[in-house]
């Protein structure tokens, strides 16, 4: 008995070894603790990842928050939630009270009239056939004389099909001095001389592929059955031919016009297969490589689109490099080569860059969808700036600026206050912090928008207008070359401008097609689609009218004059017009003394010493992508049959 304690004392362990073993084991803890807490925010990112991905497979792809979507997220509002709610409602409604009620928004943009019973066809412009239904017994029996009709309508479609040109060029026998002479009628000069097809089944193909997404495989079965055989082959031949003639003069110009005269461009890119050439030592062709198309809606003037090989800070320099306004796009680091660079003279301007509310929404929204408060309070902040924003549009346009300063700017600095609150006590890497770091981040370019009335608040425009890329990616998977995806973007760039100015696409091509030809080369801008309504107007409706046909070139209009340097063709990369602004690229037609682009304020970085900085690419690459796109565009166009047609103008 004596023994046990002896014992018991000898199996303790001392104070400080035991005092070291419980610090190791506490610090282990907090290693696994910390562990167990990151391995948990994973799963939890994963699952909002997985639950995301769900949604864009199966669920509703619009950004719409419903109530039941809200509750469904978030359960019962709070009561925080609900006091913002009826705090941004009270701005919204002073906001539309200010702005005269809500009245309808400019260019026909308000509330959708509400349908009004069956449409009269009755009452349409459309052809009509007229049918009489009578009742032969009645007709023929004595006693009932016939009182009138019953008038009602059906919209009817009858195929109109394909026609055949005959051109039959008259010939002559001259007799002179015994000798005879055959002569031979000129015929009018033709963008495809002796070719196959006519401008109108061109301009027929190229809504059908590029307007209305309809690859070739299937306009070769729909002609077959219409007696047609006409063979994909040729038809991308012919898409490849006109494109780049489109490209390589109307198009041209409107981009040297809308980076010289726009105050506004809105872009965005998307991506596109693109078929490599086969190998020449074995022949075998190589898988697909990645292009990327840009485009740009200018103002209201255009929708143009570009493509390029790669999408990067080269690309987009020499694109936009040489633009003096508003670029709005996303925040991607691509555009960020054109606000940085070496010192340059205080007096010349850069391009300002944009951001995109809607953008910013996206990521409120994701975080919303996945049950994070601070997604749901973004969502209604963002709501009630588009609520006001949307009311001020519809007031009078020399009452804008004033109320969107006060009713907008108001809501915009309020969320982005709230934003940096939320930051600091937000903690861990999920979609709510996400939402709000591109918040921060962002925030120059966004509080930008309210720099000029004529910003909108995203650039959801462009993404409109590119989406006819995505769909006929979808349809095709893949462009031939480069050459065929250069074609494609001045196609596209054609038909979304006169989408754009409410122009019938075939139409329009039908007859710039045939008037091409006979343009000068100075003027070719005023075949863009927003010119194009004046410069018809002032064409001979007979010659229009004639599937072939010379045509007569009408004056030169006022507005579309240019330096003398620049009339023979394009004007030298360095030449400076009236105006003092360089002629960076393309026709002079680009030039434009009477439209001056509005004052705005300058938001420019400054280097050291309060001097502005620019890229450190310098003009000469910038003139030299122009040129370098400009000489592709030639050289396939005068490779082509239309060579001929471009020497004799």
């Amino acid at each position: 008995m004596k023994n046990a304690p002896a014992s018991s004392t000898s199996e303790t362990l001392p104070v400080e070894e035991a005092t070291r073993l419980v610090a190791s084991l506490q610090s282990e803890l907090v290693g696994v603790n910390a562990k167990i807490a990151s391995l948990e925010e994973t799963i939890a990112n994963l699952a909002h990842e997985n639950q995301l991905l769900k949604r864009r497979l199966f669920g509703n792809k619009t950004e719409r928050s419903h109530t039941s979507e809200t509750q469904l997220a978030l359960g019962d509002l709070l009561a925080a939630e609900v006091r913002l709610q009826k705090e941004l409602d009270a701005a919204i409604a002073q906001a539309k009270k200010d702005a005269g009620g809500g009245a309808e928004r400019p260019n026909g943009a308000g509330e959708r009239p509400k349908p009004k019973g069956r449409r009269d066809l009755l009452a349409s412009k459309l052809p009509r056939f007229t049918m009489e239904i009578l009742d032969e017994e009645l007709e023929a029996k004595e006693g009932y004389r016939r009182i009138g009709f019953d008038d009602s309508g059906q919209l009817m479609f009858r195929r109109g099909g394909f026609m055949v040109l005959v051109k039959r060029v008259a010939r002559y026998e001259k007799v002179e001095g015994g000798t005879t002479t055959a002569v031979t009628v000129p015929t009018p000069v033709t963008l495809f001389p002796r070719g196959l097809l006519h401008t109108s089944t061109v301009a027929h193909l190229m809504v059908s592929k590029f307007g209305l997404g309809v690859p070739h495989y299937r306009l070769e079965r729909d002609l077959a059955d219409q007696g047609v055989p006409l063979d994909r082959g040729t038809m991308s031949r012919y898409m490849e031919q006109a494109g780049n003639t489109l490209g390589a003069t109307v198009v041209h110009a409107m981009w040297a016009d809308a980076i010289a005269n726009a105050q506004v461009i809105s872009t965005d890119a998307t991506g596109a297969l693109i078929q490599p050439a086969k190998d020449k030592k074995d022949g075998r062709a190589e898988a697909c490589k990645k292009g990327h198309f840009f485009t740009a809606v200018v103002d209201s003037d255009a929708a143009l689109f570009a493509y390029v090989e790669h999408h990067s800070s080269e690309s987009v320099k020499g694109l936009f490099g040489d633009f003096r306004g508003y670029l709005q796009a996303d925040a991607s680091n691509v555009y960020d080569v054109l606000e940085r660079g070496p010192p340059t003279d205080k007096d010349d301007e850069c391009v300002t860059l944009v951001g995109c509310f809607a953008h910013l929404r996206r990521y409120f929204f994701e975080a919303a969808i996945c049950r994070y408060p601070i997604g749901l309070q973004g969502l209604m902040r963002i709501r009630a700036i588009y609520a006001a924003d949307q009311a001020v549009g519809g007031a009078p346009a020399a009452e804008r600026p004033a109320l969107r300063e006060q009713h907008v700017r108001p809501l915009v600095a309020s969320f982005f206050d709230w934003a940096r609150g939320a930051r600091q006590s937000a903690q861990g890497r999920n979609l709510a912090t996400k939402a709000l770091g591109y918040a921060a981040n962002q925030e120059a370019e966004l509080l930008r928008v309210l720099d000029d009335v004529n910003l909108p608040l995203d650039n959801t425009r462009s993404e409109r207008e590119l989406r006819k890329i995505v769909v006929g990616r979808k349809a095709w998977m893949f462009y031939g070359s480069d050459t065929h995806a250069e074609a494609a973007a001045a196609i596209f760039s054609v038909i979304a401008s006169c989408r754009l100015h409410r122009l019938d696409p075939f139409a329009y091509l039908d007859e710039v097609l045939r008037v091409l030809p006979h343009w000068p080369r100075h003027r070719y801008l005023e075949l863009a689609p927003k010119n194009w309504a004046a410069t018809r107007a002032r064409l001979r409706p007979e010659e229009l009218a004639a599937p072939l046909s010379a045509f007569e070139i009408p004056a030169e209009a006022p507005h579309a004059v240019g330096p003398p340097s620049c009339r023979d063709g394009v004007a030298p990369s360095a030449a400076k017009h009236a105006s003092g602004r360089r002629a960076t690229c393309g026709p002079c037609s680009a030039y434009d003394p009477h439209r001056r682009r509005r004052s705005r304020p300058t938001a420019r970085r400054r280097g050291e010493g309060g001097e502005t900085t620019r890229s450190r690419l310098t003009d000469r690459s910038r003139r030299v992508f122009w040129q370098t796109r400009r000489d592709g565009w030639r050289s396939r166009f005068h490779r082509s049959k239309a060579c001929r047609v471009e020497r004799s103008v």
